[in-house]
């Protein structure tokens, strides 16, 4: 070929087309694995769920239908899915059944069931259907169970709030007033103004004094009643003997249910129907005579001895009582009362007099005795009287009770013992007076209070106030005190209180000591040593005498060696040696 680039170029063309038609696989070493879209799931796949649209919010009292879905938002499928609805309180499900089983859903599906529901009459605003799905689904290899729950909001239009209906109450027209011990009968109205109906109602009657109400009870059933209509009961009256008022009246309280917002409420209502009547009237005869005036029984003057009456102590209590009326008292008894403060001595405390003139008096004596637990002060105690009177044809009978007055006085038994003063004690030493008491009374004493009085001693507390002491408490009252100095010391301990009775006591003790002179005080210097005297002592004459002896002991021993040595000249000192050794 002549030109061989052109063959050269071709070829490449050629290359290049093989290469794009041939797959991707020819190229690639081994084939990819594919990849599964139904992978293993760990955790239970996600549910969806929803209800379809509604026009509108739901009526109290309307049912509906509605479509339940069910989306799975999982990797894997839900098998042998079961769902379930629980209604809140102001829904129900109108169905033979509240689970119901669907097919299997797969991953990415939706499964829907219907149900019917409807609204309750008092249902509020505020509703939801509880649903919960149970389902199967594949995780690790196995198959589990999960479940998914949800509340689905169901809007309700409840019910408004219905006021309390106003009831009217009325009665049956009366020909004329009412006379005394009459019958008759009357029907009491019952209108309903309200726009809602009253029912379950039950009217309560209850008549004035010039009335009696005959019938078997005193409440009556009451029909119910639509608005604007009535309904009535009928009652049985009688006028009273004696009727003291021409205005009479029935008091009518009805109660009854009434429907509001779907729910039964309570309501009440209540009125006055006046009924006229004729009432008695006063007799104005110029010949009829008035009423005389009640006799009355008082206690003129009464007595309990000479002095204040003691706890526990007997006393005479006599009393004078007279009739101050126009009229005679009949069948008189007087009776004594001593409350819990005094009771009768031996004798009854009950009097019986047939009679007592109009401006008569009659006196009576009473053996009593106050207890001795009686409170202190005066005391009451109550006589009574109990009569009967004539005044023309009419008898009477009256009662009266009168209280007097006993002074009771409970005795001071508050005993304090006398100091001890057999005590030793010497000038600028602390002593103490020790004071022991008792209350051995009924009643406290109040208000103790104790002084140490004197001079030539100091006291931290000279004065001290102990308080109230009740009845049967013990102690004692000290006092610490310090003589200035030696010789005799007086002092007294006044004790002051206020008995039973409030009245002021005074208890003195006289303290009569001798006080010592006080302890020499003892010197603890160790005493200096005497200085040596310069005089011979009787050991210093023996030392002369001991000298004297050594002295001539030793010249004797020389003299009896010099005698003992050789001659002179001829001495050696072996010889001296020789001598030393028969020694």
């Amino acid at each position: 070929m002549k030109y061989p680039y052109l063959k050269r170029t071709a070829a490449a063309l050629l290359a290049a087309l093989v290469l794009a038609g041939c797959p991707a696989a020819v190229f690639a070493g081994e084939p990819e694995a594919p990849v599964s879209q139904a992978e293993s799931a760990s955790v239970a796949p996600a549910v969806l769920m929803s209800r379809s649209e509604m026009a509108g919010p739901l009526a109290a009292g309307q049912e509906t239908e509605l479509t339940i879905s069910f989306q799975n938002l999982g990797s894997v499928p839900l098998r042998a899915p079961v769902a379930a609805f629980t209604p809140s309180e102001g829904l129900a499900l109108t169905g033979s059944a509240s689970s119901f089983a669907m097919e299997d859903i797969p991953a990415g599906g939706t499964g829907q069931v219907k149900v019917r529901v409807k609204a309750a009459d008092s249902a509020t605003a505020d509703q939801s259907l509880g649903a919960e799905l149970r389902f199967g689904y594949e995780a690790d290899g196995s198959e589990v169970r999960g479940t998914a729950s949800d509340r689905i909001p169901v809007p309700v239009s409840a019910k408004k709030a219905t006021v309390q209906p106003v009831v009217l109450m009325s009665r049956s027209a009366v020909s004329s007033p009412i006379s005394p011990g009459e019958e008759f009968y009357l029907d009491i109205s019952f209108e309903n103004k309200g726009d809602t109906a009253v029912t379950g109602a039950s009217a309560a009657i209850t008549v004035s004094e010039g009335l009696s109400l005959l019938n078997d009870t005193s409440t009556l059933a009451v029909p119910d009643i639509a608005p604007g209509k009535s309904a009535s009961v009928k009652v049985r009256l009688k006028g009273a003997k004696e009727i003291t008022s021409a205005s009479q009246s029935l008091s009518v309280e009805l109660r009854f249910a009434y429907e509001s917002a779907g729910a039964l409420a309570q309501g009440m209502a209540s009125d006055r129907i006046n009924i006229p009547a004729k009432a008695a009237a006063a007799s104005s005869s110029a010949t009829d005579k008035p009423d005389a005036p009640v006799p009355n029984i008082v206690i003129q003057k009464f007595g309990y001895g000479d002095k204040t009456v003691s706890a526990g102590g007997k006393f005479p209590l006599s009393f004078t009582f007279q009739n101050t009326g126009s009229l005679r008292c009949e069948n008189i008894v007087v009776t004594v009362d001593g409350g819990e403060n005094f009771t009768v001595d031996g004798a009854t405390n009950t009097y019986h007099y047939k009679a007592l003139d109009a401006g008569k008096s009659q006196e009576q004596e009473v053996a009593m005795q106050a207890v001795p637990a009686s409170k202190s002060g005066a005391q009451p105690i109550s006589v009574a009287f109990r009569y009967e009177y004539v005044d023309g044809s009419k008898r009477a009978s009256v009662t009266n009770e009168i209280k007097v007055s006993v002074p009771v006085s409970q005795p001071d038994r508050f005993q304090i013992s006398a100091p001890n003063t057999a005590i030793s004690l010497r000038e600028g030493e602390e002593g103490e007076l020790t004071l022991p008491y008792v209350n051995k009374g009924k009643a406290e004493v109040a208000n103790v209070e104790a002084e140490l009085v004197g001079e030539g001693f100091t006291s931290p507390a000279r004065t001290q106030y102990l308080g109230n002491i009740a009845a049967g408490a013990s102690g004692s009252i000290g006092f610490a005190f310090t003589p200035d100095k030696a010789g005799p010391l007086k002092a007294t301990v006044k004790i002051t209180y206020e008995d039973a009775d409030q009245k002021v006591q005074t208890r003195e003790f006289p303290v009569s000591l001798t006080v010592d002179e006080p302890m020499p005080e003892e010197d603890f210097d160790i005493p200096a040593e005497p200085a040596p005297s310069r005089g011979l002592r009787p050991w210093m004459l023996a030392i002369p005498a001991a000298l004297a002896v050594v002295l001539g002991g030793g010249l004797w021993l020389l003299r009896r060696k010099k005698q003992q040595l050789p001659e002179e000249g001829n001495w050696t000192y072996d010889d001296y040696d020789q001598q030393d050794g028969e020694e």
